[in-house]
Parts: C-alpha cells; structure tokens; sequence
C-alpha cells in the first residue's frame, strides 16, 4: 500500500510498506565509511588478539595436563585442521561478503537466522584474574559476596574496554598493536628461561608422549574439540563482526591462514613453558610431574609461570611484565567478545548507529554487574560451572549450526561462487567440500552426543558441585542453544501463516519450508559496487530510478 510521496517522485509512484533491502546509486565506494579497518595488518591483529588469548595461555596446558599431555595433542590437532580452521575462514567468509553483524548475516537463510544470536555467556576469560585467592570459600554453601579488590579490578578492567572499543574498529585496531605483540615477547622469554631449569626435560616429556589409552576416550575429544573453539573464537559472533568491516576484495583466505597458525602454535609453545617449569617443581617437590600437573588444577598456569619468573634476573620486572601480558590477553578477547554485543543492538537499532559511545557505556556497565559474581569468593565455583556449560559444549552445537545453514541450507557451491566474488577464485575448494560437508558437521554430532550421553557431576579441586548445579549448569547450556530452534519455529509459522490459500503443485507447509530455507531478498553484498552476477539485477532497477528502491520482503 502506498505509505506517502517522496520528492522527486511522480504523482502515483509509491513504495512498499516492508523490510527494506535499500540499495542507492549514491552509496559510496566500498571502504569509504568510517565502520572499516584502516589497514589489513590491524584486522589481523585484531583476529590474533581475540583467538591468541588466555585460552592459549592458560587454558590449553590445563587441559593438556588434565587429559594425558600428548594424548590431549593428537585429537587437538585433527579438530583444528578438519572443525576450527575452515569454520574459521567460514565465519570470516561470511561477515566479509555481507557486511553485516552476526545477528543479520544469515539472512542467507532467513529460518537459520537464530546462528549467532546466542548469549553471551563466556563470562570472559579475563576474570579468571580477579579472584583474591586468599578469600576463596570451600564451595558455594559459601559463596560470599564480592570483595573490594577484586570489585575495583573488574571495574577497571571495564573502563579500559570501554575506552578501547568505543571508536569501534578505529580504536580497537590501534589497541591491538600492544594486545597481540606484547604477549608473544614475554611468552617467548618464558620459553626460554623456562628450558633452562632442571628437571624441565621430564616436563617436556610428559607434555609431547602421548598415553596411547587416552587417546579414544570421548571425554579427552570432547575437550579437544571445546579447546579448538574456545582458542579461536568460534560460534561466539566475533569474526564475523570483525570480518564485516573488511573491504569487499580483502584477502582473507591468506590473512585466515596466518591467524590459524599463531593461534594453533602458540597454545603448543606455551605448553614448553608450562610443564618445562612442572618439571622443575615436580623435581623440586620430589613428586611426578602427572601428580604435580593433577593437583595445580586450572591455577597451573599461574603458579608455573611465576615460578620460572623467580629464577630470572630482575625478576620484580618480569613479573610486572607477566601479568601485564595476561592483562592483554584477557582484555583483546574481551575487546572482541563486547564489540559483538554493542554490533547487535546497534544493527537492531540503527538510531543508536550515531551514539555508538551511548552504547558501549551501556553495554559494559550491563556486564559489570553480570561480572560481579564471579568476585565472590565463590565466584570461582560459578566460573567453572559457565566454563562448563556455556563455553564448553555450547560452542560446537552453534558450529554445527553454522555449519549446517552455510554448507547445506544455503549451498556449499553458492558460497563458494560468493567467495569468488570476493577474491577472484574458488579457494581450497576440495579441501573446504571436505570439512564443511562432511568432516567438521560428523565431528561436532559426534562430539556432542557422547557429551550429552556422558554427563557427570562437576568437579573443581577435590569440591565436588551439588546436585542442582547440575540442572543449573544444563539449563545455561540449553538459553545458550535455544535461539536456534525458537527462531526457525516462529520464523516457520509466520511463513506459512502468510503465504496465500491459492491452490498449488506444492503443500503450504512444504511451501513455508523452502522459503525459511531460502535468502531473504535483501541477502548479499552491501554495497552496490559489489553487486554483480545474481546480484546484479537489484543495482540495475536501482541506477534507473531516481529514488530510492525497496524490495518488498514482509518474509
């Protein structure tokens, strides 16, 4: 129905009341918006700040050491090159060719719009530094409520992301020439002086020989696999919003393998460091370094690193260096994981696209308070119980639905002809067949069934969590996962409700079906001067129109 006349256009003309899919002649030329990087080496920074974090660093030899050492590397490593990388490269893939936030960026498939969407429950890694060990309480029996020192930290290690994000990507940028270079000089000086310490031979041991038992129990690959997604970033939106500032023909197929390789090697590098110091303190403890590795629990990094500071010259310095370093760590993550909040709300509300810094004030006092908890002395307890459930398993169920709309839903031949068009060719396309059609979507199913049938009480340094956490922690696991399924269901309903009752070769629920399977008509490259091919006939109506075009999509 008409909604009004415009200037300019003739009497009668008039447009749709819809979603609009605008598209103007007068769009500028593609990176000449204040929303993009200023160079390709402050995005890869920037990806290597958010992937190369305190999962490398502290997390991986957590696990390593918890899982058998070597034992845990091998199914590591087939996950990463088979699941992380190429989901990798798709989500880059998939922000870069839309240029459009997590939230809106599967569109490809309107039903599947839910991907992405899900809560940011990852309680971000850099809190793991805010708990006052002195304080701590044997359970959440006594939980306690937060402490001063640990308040103040939190407070201001929000005030910093704040500063740092709230340009958005002109800021962030900037910040991550210090996030994702300074750590790499400090660890690689732990490396080295943690090698020179006695008994960091029978550490090293331990980390690269593999139990061969270990390496088919489930549990190790379930690890392995929320590892990978934890370490890289996956499923949490953050890519994609990052990638979506990218101009249109950014090589991101070069710049996605040099992120995967900093990010894979440098939880291995920092593991030398880790049990090359277990080593030295098993010896010194007259212990083995397993039994050393079991009892330090996820605080292995934080007592091993200090330990090989102490055997430093000028070990005050290092240690201020240290903690600095885990500082940036925890704060490039938390640059990323805010940015892709503070993108959503202003995607939904573009009056907000202005107030950018109204936002990122909003949005990090929001997460302030949600982080206060996690300072109680208890706080310890709940963040094992978020690790768990929310930053655990969650992360591949939202892989495999990415990987399921992209590859299947909307097409792996499709995708591949939208990555032409950005970089001129079909890159590694027998390699991506492989892992986006069968290998990634078969590992995730795999790994998540034998979770969900394997389930157990969660235990955290002897204190074994009560019953309830249990349902706590499965219904955190379950908001985390619902987006999908709620959304495809009413996206489904209001198709079919809306389609017309004409008769038809085809059922309305199997019409209603194709059509939430099915790119929304506004899907695809952002910018006119991107348009081509299939996408060429939208630019066309437009140029030969003096005003703007919308596309009638009430679907």
């Amino acid at each position: 129905e008409p909604t009004g006349s415009f200037r300019g256009r003739r009497p009668g003309r008039a447009k749709f009341r819809a979603r609009k899919a605008t598209v103007k002649p007068s769009d500028q030329e593609e990176g000449e918006h204040e929303h993009v990087w200023d160079s390709p080496v402050e995005f890869v920074l920037s990806l290597i700040s958010n992937s190369v974090g305190l999962g490398n660093v502290w997390r991986f030899p957590y696990l390593a050491a918890k899982n058998g050492g070597g034992a845990f590397l091998i199914p590591y490593f087939i996950i990463y090159f088979l699941v992380g990388a190429p989901l990798y490269f798709l989500e880059l893939a998939l922000g870069q060719f839309s240029s459009r936030s997590p939230s809106s960026s599967f569109i490809l498939a309107r039903g599947w719009r839910g991907v992405t969407n899900r809560t940011n429950d990852e309680s971000q890694p850099a809190t793991t530094e805010f708990f006052k060990t002195p304080d701590r309480s044997n359970g959440f029996e006594n939980y306690g409520t937060p402490g001063a020192y640990s308040t103040t930290a939190l407070l201001v290690a929000w005030i910093i992301v704040a500063l740092c994000i709230i340009r958005g990507v002109k800021s962030t940028g900037k910040v991550a020439y210090f996030t994702a270079i300074f750590p790499y000089i400090v660890l690689l000086i732990l490396i080295i002086q943690s090698g020179t310490l006695k008994g960091a031979r029978e550490g090293v041991l331990f980390y690269i020989t593999p139990k061969w038992d270990l390496v088919g129990n489930f549990e190790v690959w379930q690890k392995a696999a929320s590892q990978v997604f934890f370490s890289l970033g996956l499923s949490f939106g953050s890519l994609i919003a990052y990638s979506s500032s990218n101009k249109f023909h950014n090589n991101i197929f070069r710049q996605c393998i040099i992120v995967v390789i900093c990010d894979c090697f440098t939880g291995v590098f920092a593991g030398f460091a880790v049990f090359s110091t277990v080593g030295f303190l098993a010896r010194e403890l007259n212990t083995t370094v397993e039994a050393y590795a079991d009892s330090s629990g996820p605080g292995l990094a934080f007592i091993t690193y200090p330990e090989a500071i102490t055997h430093m010259p000028a070990a005050p310095f290092f240690a201020v260096i240290f903690f600095l370093m885990l500082l940036a760590l925890g704060l490039g993550s938390q640059f990323a994981g805010t940015d892709v909040v503070i993108t959503a709300i202003i995607d939904f509300f573009p009056r907000f696209s202005n107030r950018r810094y109204l936002v990122v004030l909003v949005a990090c006092s929001v997460a302030f308070l949600l982080s206060l908890p996690l300072t109680c002395p208890g706080g310890i307890y709940l963040f094992e119980l978020l690790q768990e459930y929310s930053a655990n398993i969650s992360l591949v169920v939202v892989g495999l639905f990415e990987v399921i709309a992209v590859a299947y839903i909307y097409g792996f031949n499709t995708f591949m002809d939208d990555i032409k068009m950005m970089l001129g060719k079909r890159v590694a396309e027998y390699y991506l067949f492989l892992t986006w059609r069968i290998t990634a979507p078969i590992l995730m199913l795999v790994v998540t069934v034998s979770q969900l049938i394997s389930t157990q009480k969660l235990v955290y340094d002897g204190y074994v969590y009560p019953d309830w956490s249990l349902g706590v922690g499965w219904t955190i696991f379950v908001i985390c996962i619902i987006p999908f399924p709620l959304f495809y269901l009413v996206k489904y309903i209001q198709i079919f409700r809306d389609l017309p009752s004409t008769p038809s070769d085809m059922p309305r629920y199997l019409q209603a079906f194709r059509i939430a399977n099915s790119p929304r008509e506004d899907w695809g490259p952002k910018k006119d001067i991107n348009r081509i091919g299939r996408y060429q006939p939208m630019v066309a109506i437009a140029e030969s129109t003096p005003y703007e075009l919308t596309i009638k999509s009430t679907l």
